[in-house]
């Protein structure tokens, strides 16, 4: 098993006109199908993207036949309105209780706004716990209990704590 940190695109630096189109995150999505691609046959894939990079992992998800599991962490929204459109990969949603990305409005138009968050129940995705997770930041702090979730997804098993 290994687990690879990939930023191979220019995310927006900060809360801008960027942050609230989804132009970079095409581009990223681009560079991460090519990057899955370029894995070796047979690895099982999981994809992880924390807020902006949820964004670039739901943009990509229909080129990304090898993933079968997609976990979006903070996520302002995946490019689509349910996790149905994602290319068939499971799909794992956390937000905690005080993470500021619950105030970015739920909207598309053009390339303006991200859609439905993930964590909406309408979308689809398993909800992954996150009691004791705080800010937007600390999804994977040890002893968490969305880390022991998003490690069972990554070796295949399904967290005893999501719900539908």
């Amino acid at each position: 098993m290994a687990v690879v940190a990939w930023l191979g695109y220019e995310p927006p630096a900060g809360l801008d006109l960027e942050a609230a189109r989804d132009l970079r995150a095409l581009t990223g999505a681009g560079a991460l199908s090519d990057f899955v691609r370029s894995l070796p046959r047979g690895a099982a894939v999981t994809v992880i993207g924390h807020s902006y990079g949820a964004l670039v992992a739901g943009l990509a998800a229909c080129r990304l036949a090898r993933v079968h599991d997609i976990v979006a962490l903070g996520a302002p929204g995946m490019g689509v309105r349910h996790a149905d459109e994602l290319g068939g990969a499971r799909v794992w949603s956390a937000l905690a209780a005080d993470d500021w990305i619950r105030r970015i409005p739920q909207l598309r138009l053009g390339h303006l706004g991200h859609g439905r968050r993930p964590s909406a129940p309408a979308f689809g995705a398993v909800t992954l716990p996150t009691t004791g997770v705080r800010g937007h930041d600390g999804y994977l702090v040890p002893g968490t209990p969305t880390l022991a979730a998003v490690a069972d997804i990554v070796v295949g098993r399904v967290p005893a704590a999501a719900a539908s």
